[in-house]
Parts: structure tokens; C-alpha cells; sequence
């Protein structure tokens, strides 16, 4: 890590930068909370996705309370430097970096869920064991944990190049993996449509399925992209530490930034991208507001073509109880 005198500027831009993670995670976690509850309570998405989504908003919440808390100390010890090293409670950082890999392990296994959802289309939806989500949870879990363990703090030792080959190598798998998905969405879009031009094509529970793989395509290509920009943001922290560039500090101050705010968005993106789980959470507010005098969120209730509209801007509703909340506590 790069280490000179921090001058005014620089606190001021770190001062700001935390303030800015602290509005983000103050509402990007009661949105994860809110996503949490919305697809555990779902019965329209299969086991399988459920399982995937409900891990990666866990990390997210993790690696959000953690940024939290870690920003909180920024003005409490009005030093925004120490605070991130985190010295007097190691423990902090160790489950901020469990959040951060276990949350960036989440689309390798997204990918693998729609290529089997994609290939068995006729009894993936018929097939809801827990197989799959037994097979990849143990390595989501223990790999982040071990690498989060093995790996130093950023702010007191000097990365290991094996740290960005991996990284690196990540954002390489990733940017395919995109590419993968994308291609996916592409043919179930066409399987769907050559199925209402075949008249003999009318078995419901493949024409059900292949339409909740679209659905869950245009759910889900916003969320990886996003992830692979959390990725990107780690492999730029890793370069800058590795070639001792300086200004380390900003970089990283910015990276953090860029990570709250792109894990807010894939929790919004996640809810606002189904048309099921749209419906739900605006119903959910419309039922809290009330309790706050908000006004009601206007949406459609004909969600089967994904028309479902927002009159309010549900980020703007979430801030808005966010604040109350805290108000009454």
C-alpha cells in the first residue's frame, strides 16, 4: 500500500467518500433485507434460483453492514485511513472479504443453474430436489471463507500476485460467462416463439418454464453485469497496489464506493426486473407506507406481459422508511 501524509484534500475526499457509502448501505441493506424476504416467500421461482439469490443477498448484506460500520468508525475516530485498517477489530474486515468473495462467486453458479434450467427444459421445473444447491453451497462457502482467512489486509500488507492473476482471471471467466447468459436468453427466446408458430406445441409446463427462463434472463443480465463491474473495481485495486501507484488510498476509497453502490442496484435490479417480485415489494410498501403517510406506489396488476408501473421510485420509498425508522428508534 502506498502511504504519504494525507493532506486536506485528501481527508475531505475520503470524509466524503465515506459519507456517500454510509447513504448507500443505509438503504441498499433494507433493500437487500426486502428482496431476502420477497424471494424466500416466492413460489414462482424455482428451488434452485431461489437458493442463489437468497445466498448472494446474505454476502450483500454482510459486505454492506460491514462497509457500515467500517465508515461509521471514519467519523467516530475522525480518522478515515485508520478506520479502514480495522486494527482493534480484525474480525470486521475478515467478514468484509468473505461478503466480497462469496458475493462474486454467485454468478459462476448462475450460469451453471440456467444452462441446466436451458438444456432440461421439459422437467427442470417438475425437478425441484435440493441436489444442485447441496453440490455448489459447501464451495461458495468454504472458498471465500479460506482465501478471506489466508489473505492479508490491503492497508497492511502488500497484496501477493497470485491475488491479481486470480482476480484477473475472474474478470476474464466472468466477461464469458456474460457472454454465455446472453446467448442463453437469446435461445429461449426463440424456442418460446417457434412453440406459438408450431400448433403442435402446446405442452404448458415446457411453454411455463421456457418463459421463466426469459423472465429470469431479463432479471438477472443487469445483476451480472454489475458484478462483473465489483470484479473489475477489485482487479483496479489489486493493479494499483501491485505497481505502487499512488493515490492507493482514493482508488480504493472509490472502489468501495462503486461496490455499494452497484451491490444496491443488483438487489434492485433483482426485484425490479421480475415482474412477480415487483409486484410484491410495491405491495409491501404501499402496506408500510401507510403506516408513515407515504404515498401509495401506483403499479398495474396485470403482471403476466411484465408491465408492472412504478409511479414512485421505490429506492426513493426505501429511503424515505429507512429514515423514519431510524426516527423512532
Amino acid at each position: 500500500m502506498n502511504t504519504t501524509a494525507p493532506t486536506d484534500i485528501d481527508l475531505f475526499l475520503l470524509f466524503l467518500g465515506g459519507a456517500v457509502e454510509l447513504l448507500t448501505n443505509f438503504v441498499g441493506i433494507p433493500l437487500s433485507i426486502a428482496n431476502l424476504i420477497l424471494v424466500a416467500r416466492t413460489s414462482v421461482i424455482h428451488p434452485n434460483m431461489k437458493a442463489i439469490l437468497i445466498f448472494q443477498s446474505l454476502f450483500i448484506i454482510l459486505r454492506g453492514s460491514c462497509r457500515f460500520v467500517i465508515c461509521l468508525f471514519k467519523f467516530f475516530l475522525w480518522d478515515p485511513i485508520g478506520a479502514e485498517s480495522m486494527q482493534f477489530f480484525p474480525a470486521l474486515l475478515k467478514m468484509y472479504s468473505i461478503g466480497i468473495y462469496a458475493r462474486n462467486f454467485v454468478p459462476h453458479v448462475l450460469i451453471v443453474e440456467r444452462i441446466l434450467a436451458t438444456l432440461f427444459v421439459r422437467t427442470y421445473e417438475k425437478n425441484r430436489g435440493n441436489l444442485f444447491t447441496i453440490l455448489w453451497m459447501p464451495f461458495a462457502l468454504i472458498i471465500p471463507i479460506y482465501i478471506a482467512i489466508t489473505t492479508p489486509s490491503p492497508h497492511d500488507h502488500k497484496q501477493p500476485i497470485t491475488n491479481l492473476i486470480t482476480t484477473a482471471v475472474q474478470l476474464l471467466i466472468g466477461s464469458i460467462e456474460l457472454g454465455i447468459f446472453y446467448q442463453l436468453s437469446r435461445y429461449n427466446s426463440k424456442i418460446y416463439q417457434k412453440m406459438f408458430q408450431n400448433i403442435g406445441s402446446n405442452n404448458l409446463s415446457i411453454r411455463y418454464q421456457l418463459s421463466e427462463n426469459i423472465r429470469i434472463g431479463k432479471q438477472l443480465i443487469p445483476p451480472l453485469f454489475l458484478n462483473l463491474g465489483n470484479i473489475f473495481a477489485g482487479t483496479m485495486i489489486l493493479l494499483w497496489d501491485f505497481l505502487h501507484l499512488p493515490f492507493y488510498i482514493h482508488i480504493f476509497n472509490f472502489a468501495a464506493i462503486i461496490n455499494s453502490i452497484f451491490g444496491l442496484l443488483i438487489e434492485f435490479f433483482i426485484i425490479t426486473c421480475h415482474p412477480f417480485l415487483k409486484r410484491d415489494l410495491c405491495q409491501f410498501l404501499n402496506h408500510i407506507g401507510t403506516m408513515f403517510g407515504f404515498n401509495h406506489l401506483a403499479y398495474n396488476h396485470r403482471i403476466g406481459d411484465a408491465t408492472v408501473k412504478v409511479g414512485t421510485n421505490i429506492l426513493l420509498h426505501l429511503c424515505l422508511l429507512s429514515m423514519a425508522l431510524l426516527s423512532g428508534i
